[in-house]
């Protein structure tokens, strides 16, 4: 689930903490096993909130019935309560077990946020306008991503929940999305139940943190030799450490192309750093780039195992 990119950004994050709090590897090594699980759990919730749509759903036309009002909601009842992609993760025990044994129930104290977005739904005209031989998936596709990402109650919902979640919203919402398609496609819901692809993945994060701690003060010095004109404490804290990841990379990770750490952290400086970032962040990283290379300080391409998970400092 976690791509590498999204390991990058958590890594920046453990760094900006190390730099702000000078907190032990042990203590970020657990923070970090906590954002990833935290990952999952959001996962899971995002899953289960199409349930209680269905449940608010139900409750609406309930309403209507006791009050003897004329059903204008029961177009919804096609499309989200007898929906199988809602229904298969409602029946789904492994969900069921995972909500039970980690407590999650976020929206325990603001069903609210629920309220508003089946509001959205129902007032929504493309849904008014289904016909009733619309598929209910891709249906529901469309209400994932018009009515349901876009809800800025719920994306701020979320903001509060967890530190982290308003960076992972984009890749879970890919994830939900993917889940969805492969479900139309195949009528069978197939969850993702590991958080990396693999175990090297979850290595490579945390190798990826303590080579960049382990050498800070070495590529302060080198950086510093790369811009003359800037006093170290003028570079912004989220450049300086986006510099020093990419250095790690050219240095340690032999089967990452040069090319691909450069413009993964090109790419991260966009999202998380001032406009000018990306530009100064790629001049810097190519000249130091080129000078190792030119120099043999680094090699690519050489397949090794790299373990370096080590808790001891």
């Amino acid at each position: 689930m976690l791509n590498r990119r999204h390991i990058r950004v958590k890594i920046l994050q453990i760094l900006y903490s190390q730099n702000r709090s000078k907190s032990t590897n042990k203590v970020l090594y657990d923070f970090f096993n906590s954002t990833t699980k935290k990952f999952y759990q959001f996962f899971i919730t995002q899953l289960h909130f199409f349930v209680l749509i269905k449940q608010e759903t139900i409750r609406r036309v309930e309403i209507n019935k006791k009050k003897y009002y004329e059903s204008k909601i029961d177009f919804l009842v096609d499309f989200i309560v007898e929906n199988k992609f809602i229904k298969a993760i409602e029946d789904s025990k492994y969900i069921e077990q995972y909500k039970t044994k980690n407590e999650i129930n976020y929206f325990k104290n603001d069903i609210k946020i629920v309220e508003q977005v089946f509001d959205k739904i129902y007032n929504a005209e493309f849904l008014k306008n289904s016909s009733k031989e619309t598929d209910p998936v891709t249906l529901l596709i469309k209400i994932y991503k018009e009515l349901i990402v876009t809800d800025s109650n719920l994306y701020s919902f979320y903001e509060d929940c967890e530190i982290g979640w308003v960076d992972d919203f984009p890749l879970i919402n890919t994830e939900v999305l993917n889940m969805l398609k492969n479900f139309s496609r195949d009528e069978k819901l197939k969850i993702n139940k590991t958080i990396f692809k693999d175990k090297d993945d979850k290595i490579f994060g945390w190798n990826l943190f303590k080579r960049t701690s382990e050498n800070y003060l070495i590529y302060e010095k080198l950086i510093s030799n790369y811009t003359p004109q800037w006093e170290s404490d003028r570079i912004a804290v989220i450049d300086s450490l986006l510099l020093k990841m990419c250095i790690t990379e050219f240095k340690f990770f032999e089967n990452i192309p040069f090319n691909v750490s450069l413009n993964e952290y090109v790419e991260i400086s966009k999202d998380y750093s001032s406009n000018n970032s990306s530009s100064f962040i790629n001049g810097i990283l190519n000249n130091i780039m080129k000078d190792l290379k030119d120099q043999g300080l680094i090699k690519k391409n050489i397949k090794r195992s790299d373990n370096l998970l080590n808790l001891s400092s």
